[in-house]
């Protein structure tokens, strides 16, 4: 918190039309940025006024106090994120302090073009930063590590850098990330942060369109030599380094080898033929879950019954949102950056209070009800799942179902046999890893 005190002697106050009104801003010195130099400001925040909501969106995982925005307990085990709003960005400096609070893990998301890019996870012993899957283009990589012991309670700042299709994520000279992917090379309208496994605050967030400097490809060199020099940032066992090269693998070959493409394509064609004709066997998690979202959409929209129904349930709901702040009056006046977080809060002290225990009976009665009335629009994709694989289980003894499932598992074995062609490491590798999965490690 000191060091945060510092700092802000040295900021320049900045006006952003497009996100707030007046922020303190603080431009990252020259030196001490790797890649790229700073341009024009896009957006800033300290956190200290009331209007963080109107910037960044969340719900009662996060809240705004003490000039910082932090993760709260509840729900403490879910990833939970909190996104910038109306955000456009393409080459760019992304910089904000952190302070691990018991959180397992903290991530900054940026997506554009159809996903997500870039992630830039930091785990409480190292930071590394990992490029997105983008349908057949692109596999997910890793495209490096840096160890860094990130003390719990203590204040970090991290910067990442977007220039072409590079990118390095750093929290000092020293210790830095370097990646080049051609996912990075897009425009960006995504960002948020994610906080895993308990609390985390952040403070100071900046964002700013940036060039590269002039000596950059002669500092490249120095950096990615550094970088390709160091251990791993930490021990792993046999599968998670069989895991590691296997994951970069198949990206690197995926864009850049034909042969390996059209093994992979054969196993999607059989897969797709398989989709095709056995379709309640082979749906995936998402497709279920989207069919039950387009059941409920279209509900919604044609059935008068559905849509009276749920607007029983909404005014239930408010019936209970408006006894918590008849005792709680000062609910009404918190701004939305504060006011979900000390809602769940009062939630809390009323666990034993009867007319709230009745108004929260009665509002579960019209919901149970309400899913009972339209089950499809409902459905647990738990049961889907278990559906899908009594499906499955009913058709082994179909023989074109057989067939075609020989058929796709010697396709894929065909990709296993070139990846462990063009790297060794992996068949070496291969019997370890069973090891480690067969002891349940």
């Amino acid at each position: 918190m000191q060091h945060r005190v510092i700092r802000q002697l040295l900021l320049a106050f900045v006006f952003v039309p497009s996100f707030c009104s007046l922020t303190l801003a603080q431009a990252p010195q020259p030196e001490l940025l790797l890649m790229s130099m700073p341009t024009e400001i896009l957006s800033s925040d300290d956190f200290e006024n009331n209007t963080v909501a109107e910037r960044w969106g969340f719900r009662a995982f996060y809240s705004v106090g003490n000039g910082a925005l932090t993760r709260t307990s509840f729900k403490a085990g879910e990833a939970a994120r909190s996104f910038l709003k109306d955000v456009v960005y393409r080459d760019a400096i992304i910089q904000f302090d952190f302070r691990f609070e018991g959180a397992a893990e903290i991530r900054l998301m940026t997506g554009g073009g159809g996903g997500y890019n870039t992630v830039t996870q930091i785990f409480p012993n190292y930071f590394q930063v990992n490029t997105a899957k983008r349908k057949e283009v692109f596999n997910p990589s890793c495209q490096g590590e840096c160890g860094f012991r990130f003390k719990k309670g203590q204040w970090y700042t991290m910067t990442i850098e977007f220039v072409g299709d590079e990118v390095v994520a750093h929290v000092d000279g020293e210790h830095f990330v370097l990646g080049q992917h051609p996912i990075v090379d897009t425009e960006r309208t995504y960002l948020a942060f994610q906080v895993s496994g308990g609390m985390a605050s952040f403070d100071n967030f900046s964002l700013r369109k940036a060039k590269a400097k002039p000596n950059w490809l002669a500092r490249r060199a120095k950096c990615l030599a550094e970088q390709n020099s160091r251990g791993p940032a930490f021990t792993r066992d046999a599968k998670e380094e069989y895991d590691l090269i296997y994951l970069n693998l198949k990206d690197r070959l995926q864009r850049n080898d034909s042969k390996y493409r059209q093994l992979v394509n054969q196993v999607a064609e059989l897969e797709k033929k398989m989709k095709s004709e056995f379709s309640d066997a082979n749906q995936s998690h998402k497709e279920l879950s989207k069919s039950v979202s387009v059941t409920k959409k279209e509900l919604k929209k044609t059935n008068p019954r559905f849509k009276k129904l749920e607007h029983e349930l909404n005014q239930s709901r408010k019936v209970i949102r408006d006894y918590v702040h008849s005792l709680f009056p000062e609910l009404d006046d918190l701004p939305k950056q504060t006011y979900y977080w000390k809602y769940e809060e009062c939630l809390v002290k009323l666990a034993d209070d009867p007319i709230f225990l009745k108004h929260t009976s009665e509002s579960l009665n019209l919901e149970n009800a309400f899913h009972e009335s339209f089950p499809a629009a409902f459905q647990d994709i738990d049961v889907l799942v278990d559906q899908r694989k009594l499906a499955q289980d009913q058709l082994k003894t179909d023989d074109h179902y057989r067939s075609l499932k020989r058929k796709i598992a010697e396709a894929k074995r065909g990709v296993d046999a070139y990846l462990f062609e063009i790297e060794p490491k992996l068949p070496e590798l291969s019997d370890a890893r069973m090891k480690v999965i067969k002891s349940g490690k």
